[in-house]
């Protein structure tokens, strides 16, 4: 029996099922984390998460959106990442590399949960956490997973 992929999502992909039909992106990157998540329920997928996503999700001022995206989120994770002294610490370093403090976070977090992939659409954090020997954790768009 093969090892299951393990998958970090961070905020701003289950932000991304709300954004509508912006761009043909866009809806090609909604479709695709859909299309994991739904993947994840048929058990080809491990989906994690952290105390970030959900501080960052009680952020959404759209309060149907909020409960929506928390409702998905609480149903899809296998299991959250610990705050540690260590999580801290990588984070720290993490931006001290250029990732902002709560992108930092989230990597930290799925390092900590031993993620294959880190899914995110935002493109600065992509740029600075794909370079080479970075981390441990692919960080890529959900388009290419």
């Amino acid at each position: 029996m093969s090892r299951k992929l393990i998958i970090y999502l961070d905020t701003c992909c289950y932000s991304r099922l709300f954004d509508g039909k912006a761009s043909p992106e866009v809806t090609t990157e909604a479709g695709r984390i859909q299309h994991i998540i739904q993947n994840r329920f048929s058990g080809v997928y491990i989906i994690v998460g952290s105390g970030i996503v959900t501080t960052e999700i009680r952020q959404n001022p759209d309060t149907k959106e909020r409960r929506i995206i928390e409702r998905l989120y609480n149903t899809i994770i296998s299991g959250k990442a610990k705050a540690s002294a260590r999580r801290r610490t990588r984070a720290a370093e993490l931006e001290t590399k250029g990732l902002k403090t709560m992108d930092a976070r989230h990597l930290a977090a799925a390092e900590s949960m031993d993620a294959d992939y880190l899914l995110t659409v935002d493109k600065e954090f992509l740029k600075k956490a794909s370079r080479p020997n970075f981390t441990t954790v692919k960080v890529i768009n959900p388009i290419l997973f």
